[in-house]
């Protein structure tokens, strides 16, 4: 693969820039003179196009007004621009460097993240006089520009943006030059160049429409984009037209992480089909960290949902209802049903103890709609056993009984006996204060069988 040297990668827009207002120029008949008048000097002009200098964009847009030419058609790669990119050779990859050079350009890309764009730079730096494969000079381009835009270097970042395509271009990666394309177009954005925003966003969407893009979220902030480009520039019924396109997509994305992390998997699969190994790598590992983040938070749900049951074993109650409502919380914007319910039931269950029979009600009917939506069957039984015992307690034993049959159905589904055992020991308890002796004692029985094929289970 050949390898680039960033440096002179920038000093070749220059040049690209340089050789196509050349060519418009003599195409058009005018003088360098002709040209530059009045706000430029011909000095200046003849600089730009020999490459020595690369014009503001704003200086660019002028220029292309007065050859009467898009800005994109100065920017755009030409044959002959593209036969000067440096290529210094075919040497070997070097493994250990090749390694190095991935974890430095992540560690950049997180501290992007963290707001620390110093660092980052800092990071990167040593990275600008380095040999890179082009996937490594398309994310060293790609991150200077982000930080260049988040630093309001607009100018800056257009410059780094416009390289980072190129490179994803040599590497025939669509998407990869889109993505770069989406935030070229909010550099001119924000430059208040709102025509030349919109046309580079107009390029993102076509390829979306085209299916070459099927990532979602990228395509909403692309819509998203056009709605601020042509409200920028009074186009009202296409900026409405966009906003339609950007909800209808919104309604279709459920926003919590697991939602996120499985379109990822999707878009990485998607990726692999098309032998775009990549991008689907680096797909597939962004959905692996959703998911390792997700656990670790939903481990640390089910710890608290212990340290409240060990607070309320001590008689604890006050600190162990702490415990589970910190739990709870934890588990509501995970979307996980298990975890969300068996923090409710916990407290249902103390709420019961305590006496207030009515909180613990509606967090036991809660669970039941949480875990029915699911198909949870072991926290939906269990929730169950949660309503019976407050019928039971309200002497309404007919619709206590028809809680319990339904609980232990579902928990017979789970094939975990020492849960089913004790639920059954449970119920037998309530018939026997009900002076209901002959039915306590077959629950009792259907305990012992279930502790039976526990302990079955365990010699196998």
């Amino acid at each position: 693969m050949p390898y680039l040297e960033t440096t002179s990668i920038v000093k070749s827009v220059s040049a690209r820039i340089g050789a196509n207002m050349r060519k418009a120029r003599i195409e058009r008949g005018m003088t360098q003179a002709q040209l530059a008048s009045p706000e430029f000097s011909v000095s200046y002009i003849s600089a730009i196009e020999h490459g020595k200098l690369r014009p503001s964009i704003k200086a660019l847009s002028v220029l292309a007004q007065r050859l009467n030419v898009p800005v994109t058609l100065l920017l755009e790669s030409s044959p002959a621009a593209g036969s000067q990119s440096p290529v210094l050779g075919y040497a070997p990859v070097n493994t250990d460097e090749s390694d190095q050079i991935d974890v430095e350009l992540l560690q950049a890309a997180v501290l992007l993240r963290q707001g620390a764009y110093e660092e980052a730079m800092q990071l990167l730096l040593p990275l600008a006089s380095s040999r890179l494969a082009p996937p490594h000079a398309y994310q060293f381009f790609l991150l200077r520009g982000q930080i260049a835009l988040r630093r309001r270097r607009f100018e800056e970042a257009i410059a780094d943006l416009r390289a980072a395509i190129g490179q994803a271009e040599t590497l025939k990666e669509r998407e990869l030059a889109e993505r770069a394309r989406n935030l070229l177009g909010k550099a001119n954005f924000l430059l208040s160049n709102y025509t030349l925003a919109e046309e580079t966003h107009q390029a993102c969407a076509t390829a979306i429409e085209e299916e070459q893009i099927s990532d979602s979220f990228f395509a909403l902030e692309v819509y998203c984009n056009l709605v601020d480009d042509c409200s920028a520039r009074a186009e009202f019924e296409k900026a409405d037209a966009y906003m339609q396109r950007a909800q209808a997509l919104a309604e279709q994305l459920d926003n919590d992480e697991r939602s996120y992390a499985q379109l990822s998997l999707e878009n990485s699969q998607h990726s692999r089909a098309r032998g775009k190994f990549s991008l689907a790598r680096d797909q597939a590992a962004r959905s692996f960290a959703i998911y390792q983040m997700r656990s670790l938070q939903l481990q640390q749900s089910r710890l608290h949902q212990e340290l409240g049951r060990a607070l309320e074993k001590q008689q604890k109650t006050e600190e162990a209802e702490q415990k589970y409502l910190q739990a709870t919380e934890m588990a509501r914007p995970l979307h996980d049903s298990t975890s969300f319910a068996q923090s409710l039931i916990a407290l249902a269950e103390l709420a019961n103890k305590r006496g207030d029979v009515q909180v613990a009600e509606q967090q036991a009917q809660e669970a039941i709609a949480i875990t029915r939506a699911s198909d949870d069957a072991r926290a939906q039984g269990q929730a169950l056993l949660v309503l019976a015992q407050l019928r039971h307690q309200a002497g309404d034993y007919a619709e206590a009984d028809r809680a319990f049959e339904r609980g232990l159905a579902l928990l017979e589904e789970t094939r975990d006996h020492d849960l089913i055992a004790g639920a059954y020991f449970h119920y037998a308890s309530q018939l026997e204060a009900r002076g209901e002796i002959q039915r306590s004692l077959s629950a009792i029985k259907q305990a012992y069988r279930h502790q039976q094929q526990n302990r079955s289970s365990a010699v196998v």
